[in-house]
């Protein structure tokens, strides 16, 4: 039974083996078939290289036989190619077909490849990461990105690339360049003051002492032609009746034989009243005095104006000599506040401008006035000057001393070219620039000379824009490092020969 098994299973092995076999050549001759097809396939596809793209009912045609028209970057469609590579965000560079192009692609696909063959020239190349880290050849950056080429045209021209869709990403605005007038708001700190031209002093020309004194304080209102102070002096008196003697002379001698006696003598008079006029005796006293021929003891001073009294510095009894002051009084209408303009703003004043005041004791209230003088130096602490407005004040409520905020509306201006002053990149004291933007990602730095700003946040230009011009005024700090990192390559390659380093 054991040989019989044995047997049996010498057999069934042999069987297997034969059924194998058979298998094999089977396979062998399929697989011979199918590379045969795919031969003559592919002999058909060379001979004909130059077929057009197929009819819309026709079949699709395996991508071998589809023209590559360019390469892009699949992050940056703008970013295009004559050959396969990376973008300069590190990714491999994706085909475009002609069929798949638009139109418009199409026909600018062929200038810029060639452009890109060889009309450009490749003056270093850059991290597309690290502007700061260049080469004279191509390669990797330190992140393991291919380095982008930088043209010299891009350099000589002295413009700033970039794509569009970079432009976008950082948030570039522009805006355009206007004419309009130009009006500054200045708005500074006052305090009210008495007017200078109305202040008066009352004084003596004459030695005496004083009989009554009408100002009794500091502080008093007094009105003009009102009665203040009476002095006795003995010259006065004399001199009183040294003019009613020559009253009485001249007319006893006005029928003397001697006409050169009588001529005299009718001049003494008018000498006598002179004196009396000159110590501020009025011709109103003198009057009285030749009609009733009673000579007065005291000289009476009168007010010469309405207002306050500022100063007092004498009391009843006082002696006083000729010249000596004795009362000060100040009007209250009108009245000043002394403005101070920072010297920036000197310019743009002038005399006869409004000026509108507000009074912290006064809230809600606002008084108008006029510029009378602006004064010609600076205070040395401050760096400011001094601008003298002229208030009316008929109530007298402005009182001196008070505390307000003072507004100027300066037209510096009627017609002028104006740019937004956030597009200026204020380098210096006395550089300023602007990017101008030329399109399709372009941007040129250009320095211009800038005037006063005005109030709707635009600044003039005196030079270095005209109306219609459009400027970046936006990230214009990346512009500008861009700018200013290629202009110090531009200076390194040139003292090396043309060499990057």
């Amino acid at each position: 039974m054991k040989k019989s098994h044995f047997a049996s299973f010498l057999i069934v092995c042999a069987a297997m083996a034969v059924a194998a076999f058979f298998a094999g050549r089977a396979t062998v001759k399929t697989g011979g078939s199918a590379h045969m097809a795919e031969n003559v396939q592919g002999e058909q596809a060379v001979q004909e290289p130059g077929a057009g793209p197929q009819s819309p009912g026709a079949p699709e045609k395996p991508k071998g036989e589809r023209k590559i028209l360019y390469w892009r970057a699949p992050m940056d469609p703008n970013y295009i190619s004559d050959k396969p590579g990376k973008s300069p965000m590190g990714m491999d560079l994706v085909p475009v077909y002609e069929d798949e192009a638009p139109a418009p692609r199409k026909q600018a696909a062929a200038p810029a490849a060639e452009k890109a063959k060889g009309e450009r020239k490749v003056l270093y190349w850059r991290a597309p990461m690290d502007p700061n880290y260049i080469s004279n050849k191509p390669g990797k950056s330190p992140m393991g990105m291919d380095l982008v080429p930088v043209y010299e045209d891009e350099i000589s021209s002295g413009e700033v690339r970039i794509s569009p869709a970079v432009v976008q990403e950082i948030g570039v605005t522009t805006a355009e360049v206007e004419t309009g007038p130009v009006v500054r708001t200045i708005r500074t700190y006052g305090t009210s003051a008495w007017n200078e031209t109305t202040i008066a002093a009352m004084n003596t020309k004459i030695d005496g002492w004083i009989e009554k004194l009408n100002v009794n304080e500091t502080g008093q209102t007094v009105r003009q032609g009102q009665p203040l102070i009476e002095i006795y002096a003995p010259q006065l008196v004399s001199a009183q009746q040294e003019y009613l003697s020559a009253i009485d002379n001249a007319a006893a001698l006005e029928k003397s034989p001697s006409r050169v006696l009588a001529d005299a003598a009718g001049k003494l008079p008018e000498a006598a009243r002179m004196r009396l006029r000159l110590w501020d005796v009025s011709d109103a006293q003198i009057a009285e005095l030749r009609k009733t021929r009673q000579v007065r003891k005291t000289l009476t001073l009168y007010a010469p104006i309405s207002g306050i009294v500022t100063q007092r510095d004498v009391v009843a009894g006082d002696y006083v000599k000729a010249g000596m002051n004795l009362v000060r009084i100040a009007a209250f209408d009108p009245i000043w506040v002394m403005g101070s303009i920072y010297e920036d703003e000197i310019p743009m004043v002038r005399k006869g401008m409004k000026a509108e005041v507000h009074f912290d004791a006064l809230p809600g209230e606002s008084f108008e006035g006029t510029v009378d003088y602006v004064y010609p130096y600076l205070e040395g602490k401050s760096r400011t000057a001094q601008v003298r407005i002229v208030l009316p004040n008929p109530a007298g409520r402005i009182l001196p001393q008070m505390y307000g905020t003072v507004k100027l509306e300066a037209k510096v201006a009627d017609n002028a070219v104006l740019a937004p002053a956030n597009a200026v990149i204020r380098a210096s004291s006395t550089d300023n620039v602007v990017f101008i933007v030329l399109g399709d990602g372009r941007f040129a730095g250009r320095k211009v000379v800038l005037g006063p700003e005005s109030d709707d946040g635009k600044v003039m230009v005196r030079a270095g824009l005209e109306a219609g011009e459009r400027v970046a005024t936006s990230a214009q700090f990346l512009l500008d490092s861009e700018s200013q990192l290629r202009a110090a390559i531009q200076s390194m390659l040139t003292a090396h020969g043309g060499q990057a380093q």
